[in-house]
C-alpha cells in the first residue's frame, strides 16, 4: 500500500474549501493506503505519491521544487493554467473575429483562490504570495470586438476570447470531463443561460471525451483535473483547466456517487 501526499498551498485552508478530491480520501484509505495533507513547502515528509493540488493559477518553483523529493508526481507539469496559457480562443486587438466575445479573468476561477490567499496571509501577518492579482468573477459578453473597452485590451488580468457557447432547443451546454489517471468520467449540462452554471443546471447527461481534449491533457501535464469545454460543430473548444477542481452544491451528489470509480484511478500511477 502506498502514502500518498497531496501538497496544498500554504494558505489554502484546503478543509474548508470543498474541494472534489477530499472526496477520494475515504476510499483510498479503503483501498489500504495513508493519505497526508500537507500545506506549504516547509514540512520535511516522505512518501510514494504526491499530487500538486496548490489551487491558485499560476504554481510558485518552490512547490514544484518541493515535489521533486517524492518518486512519483501528479500534475508537476500544470505549472501554469491561465487562460493565455490553455485557450484556442483568444482575441487580440484587431484579430478578424467578427463574432460575439467573452471578457473573462487571465486567473482561473477569476482569481478567487489567489484573493483566498491574499486574505489569509494578511490575517495571519504575512505579505500576501499573489500581489498583482485582481478578483474578476463575472464574464462580460459582448456582440462584437469592437465594443471591448480600451481599459480590457491593455488590462493583462483580463482576456478576451470568441464566445462559442453550444446550444440547442433545450438550452446551453457545458461539457465537464473529470478524470484521474485512466478514470474518468465526462457529463454535459444544460442551463437557462448561456454562460452554465452548476448551481442553474437543469438537466444533464454522459458525453464522450474528443480525442482532441485528450491530447490537449497530455500537453498541458493533466494526471488530474477537470477540464470545461463545449462542442461546436464537431470542434471542442476548453474554457477551464483545472489541478484542483470543486463541485457545485447541486451536482455534490452526483460527484460523490462517482467518487469510488475515480479514486480507483490512483492505481494507474502506483503499477
Amino acid at each position: 500500500m502506498a502514502r500518498i501526499v497531496v501538497i496544498t498551498h500554504e494558505y489554502d485552508d484546503f478543509f474548508s474549501r470543498d474541494y472534489l478530491i477530499e472526496g477520494l480520501f475515504e476510499h483510498w484509505r479503503g483501498m489500504g493506503h495513508e493519505l497526508i495533507v500537507t500545506a506549504g513547502t516547509r514540512t520535511e515528509i516522505s512518501g510514494d505519491i504526491a499530487i500538486l493540488h496548490v489551487d491558485c493559477s499560476v504554481v510558485d518553483d518552490a512547490y514544484l521544487d518541493y515535489a521533486k523529493r517524492f518518486p512519483i508526481v501528479l500534475n508537476a507539469g500544470t505549472r501554469d493554467i491561465r487562460k493565455s496559457a490553455i485557450s484556442r480562443v483568444i482575441v487580440n486587438r484587431g484579430d478578424d473575429w467578427r463574432g460575439p466575445v467573452v471578457v473573462k479573468s487571465n486567473l482561473n476561477t477569476g482569481g478567487l483562490p489567489e484573493h483566498i490567499h491574499n486574505r489569509i496571509a494578511r490575517r495571519m501577518g504575512a505579505a500576501p504570495p499573489h500581489r498583482t492579482a485582481k478578483l474578476f468573477e463575472q464574464y462580460e459578453v459582448l456582440d462584437s470586438q469592437a465594443l471591448v473597452p480600451r481599459r480590457v485590451w491593455k488590462d493583462p488580468s483580463l482576456v478576451v476570447e470568441r464566445f462559442v457557447p453550444e446550444h440547442d432547443e433545450r438550452g446551453f451546454w457545458l461539457r465537464t470531463w473529470v478524470f484521474f489517471g485512466d478514470s474518468e468520467r465526462c457529463n454535459r449540462y444544460c442551463g437557462p443561460r448561456a454562460i452554465v452554471k452548476g448551481s442553474e443546471t437543469t438537466f444533464s447527461e454522459p458525453a464522450p471525451v474528443p480525442q482532441e481534449l485528450r491530447e490537449m491533457r497530455a500537453r498541458l501535464g493533466f494526471d488530474y483535473g477537470k477540464f470545461d469545454f463545449a462542442v461546436n460543430d464537431g470542434r471542442a473548444t476548453l474554457f477551464d483547466a483545472n489541478r484542483t477542481p470543486g463541485s457545485a452544491p447541486n451536482l455534490t451528489t452526483h460527484f460523490v456517487k462517482n467518487a469510488a470509480s475515480l479514486a480507483a484511478g490512483i492505481n494507474s500511477f502506483l503499477k
